[in-house]
């Protein structure tokens, strides 16, 4: 595909880094010179100077012929302008970032795909979304639901005492066949297993599993649920307030500390059930004040990923059994896990699922995919006469680092294992590295 992007920040800087390795045609659109010259140097995609909403920059990089533009720049009315203009010369789909959550549904979506704007991606909704997943589910790190809920894929980070660890998958017992082990995160490393690959503590272990079997995984992975009354947010911007319409109303003691004073009162006048604390997250006296102490889960989402990660350091020092950090730079999020803490959000990994979702979504209404670091957990509808209906999954001869984790047949999920044999219409959930994508998609054409 014919991919352009406008945005030469870090969002749209990684996104072309991580569609370039998909082998996809892509041109990123900035106004940084310099910033264009160097990674035109390193990068595997051409760079283009000019700004999105210049007709005239946009013609000259080739928008017409676009299969996909994708605006994501830090001015959310400089993307929707841009799309605007991208599907008005002839671009076939057009994504655009924004801020404001009211954009992402109802009347407001509607008026921007009459704009031009098919998708509407708003990372903070996003972020607020899977952090209230993680309040829910907190023994995982990462848990996705698949179509309607029929499979999930629960990341669990392996502790000493879990009953799998230390086994190779060749050891785990598989009658009944109650998870499949899709993938491992080891360090920055993402392992697509074999029968003789081990599960290691620390490593984080990818399972495809039934909604009604998720209650084992804990106990394998040395991992415990903590019911969650009293939460302590540090940092008070538009995450957390995405995040207090999903869960200020759900019961929970909720504290938000900000050193900003008119967020604080924008927060309690909003929010009159939380309490909104103005003080630094390094005020550790103040910390202590408001109940750090007996805190049952710790949210670090300031806009510095120094702070959050310090922050939730303190609050594990004062018990706080569950802590979150938000780390904008994927290259600290391997020396923040190595600190315990216990989720990370990174907003650059939820868009790039977004813009993965639109690629796959090109090919079918029913697609869906979901962005590690690494790696994509993609979920494709098979084919009549495609190569992955062809043969049982042992026969297939998936290249190395492609697995099929699970399938759904007629609304219920299923654990594969080699002697499976994929059906046309079925929904199948496939775990590859990052690059891996387009080998996936030709099993599925």
């Amino acid at each position: 595909m014919k991919i352009i992007i406008a945005g030469d920040g870090e969002t749209g800087t990684h996104l072309a880094r991580m569609l370039s390795v998909e082998n996809q045609d892509i041109v990123l659109i900035g106004e940084n010179r310099e910033h264009l010259a160097e990674l035109d140097a390193e990068g595997n995609f051409i760079t283009s100077e000019g700004r999105p909403t210049s007709a005239a920059a946009l013609e000259r990089c080739g928008v017409g012929s676009a299969d996909l533009f994708v605006a994501v720049t830090p001015d959310e009315n400089t993307n929707i302008v841009a799309c605007e203009l991208a599907r008005e010369i002839g671009a076939a789909k057009c994504a655009a970032r924004v801020d404001s959550p009211e954009f992402t549904g109802g009347v407001s979506l509607a008026t921007l795909r009459r704009h031009g704007v098919d998708l509407a991606i708003c990372p903070e909704k996003l972020a607020a979304g899977e952090i209230s997943q993680f309040i829910c589910h907190n023994w995982a790190t990462q848990w996705f639901p698949l179509r309607r809920g029929e499979l999930l894929v629960a990341g669990v980070r392996m502790a000493p005492g879990g009953e799998l660890c230390g086994k190779t998958l060749r050891d785990i017992p598989s009658n009944p066949r109650l998870f499949h082990v899709a993938a491992i995160r080891r360090g920055s490393a993402i392992i697509i297993p074999r029968g003789d690959d081990s599960l290691l503590a620390g490593d984080t272990i990818y399972f495809v599993v039934r909604p009604e079997d998720t209650g084992i995984l804990p106990r394998l992975c040395g991992r415990r649920e903590i019911p969650v009354r009293r939460i302590m947010i540090s940092g008070g911007g538009r995450v957390t307030e995405n995040l207090l319409e999903i869960i200020a109303g759900d019961h929970y003691n909720i504290t938000v500390i900000d050193p900003d004073r008119e967020r604080c009162h924008a927060i309690a006048s909003r929010f009159p059930r939380v309490v909104a604390v103005n003080a630094a997250a390094s005020d550790v006296l103040t910390l202590k004040e408001e109940g750090i102490e007996k805190c049952d889960i710790f949210l670090a989402l300031t806009g510095s990923s120094e702070t959050n990660i310090v922050s939730c350091m303190v609050a594990r020092e004062h018990g706080a059994p569950r802590t979150l950090a938000r780390i904008e730079e994927l290259e600290y999020i391997p020396e923040a896990e190595s600190l315990s803490i216990d989720k990370i959000i990174n907003k650059k990994l939820i868009n790039a699922g977004s813009i993965l979702n639109a690629i796959l979504e090109s090919d079918s209404a029913t697609s869906q995919c979901v962005s590690l670091e690494n790696a994509e957990i993609a979920g494709i509808t098979a084919r009549d006469s495609s190569r992955i209906v062809s043969k049982p999954i042992a026969e297939l001869s998936l290249p190395k680092g492609i697995t099929v984790g699970g399938l759904i047949r007629d609304g219920r999920g299923q654990i594969v294992e080699g002697r499976t044999r994929v059906e046309p219409g079925d929904h199948v959930v496939v775990f590859c590295v990052a690059g891996a994508l387009p080998k996936v998609k030709r099993y599925f054409s």
